[in-house]
């Protein structure tokens, strides 16, 4: 009986040997898990921290996105109205074309009638000889008269 005694002694102390063990690995362990519930405290500010910047950067890009869409239909509408209006300027040209070319009609038989009347009329030439002429004759007759 002394023997079971003192192998359940020595089982006893070899559980005792293997608790410690096991005890000192477990300290370690509740180390290791305190450093890293630090580090998942501080992982999770810095993610809260990215979090907000996200939200921020999210409202940002809804403003500008609103503004961008603002931008954008004023620019259309201003657009629309370049169209309207260079379409009203090319009504307007082709009305003055129209007109230019009844002009440029018009022109050609003026000149055509200026350079009949060139043609046609007397030059100073010619009324300096007609008035010569003229005297002449008034001279003649003046002495017929008077004879």
């Amino acid at each position: 009986m002394e023997k079971v005694l003192n192998l359940i002694l020595n089982k006893l102390e070899s559980l005792d040997h293997k608790v410690d063990f096991m005890d000192k690995r477990l300290d370690t362990l509740d180390q290791k898990v305190s450093s890293m519930d630090k580090r998942l405290d501080a992982l999770d500010q810095k993610v809260s921290s990215m979090d907000k910047r996200l939200d921020t950067l999210d409202q940002k890009v809804n403003f500008m996105d609103k503004r961008l869409t603002a931008d954008l239909k004023r620019h259309e509408d201003l657009i629309q109205q370049l169209i309207h209006s260079v379409a009203a300027t090319n009504v307007k040209m082709n009305e003055m074309i129209e007109k230019l070319s009844v002009i440029d009609v018009k022109a050609d038989q003026a000149i055509e009638g200026v350079a009949d009347l060139k043609e046609s009329a007397i030059s100073r030439h010619d009324l300096a000889y007609y008035d010569q002429k003229i005297s002449e004759h008034s001279r003649q007759i003046y002495k017929l008269n008077n004879q």
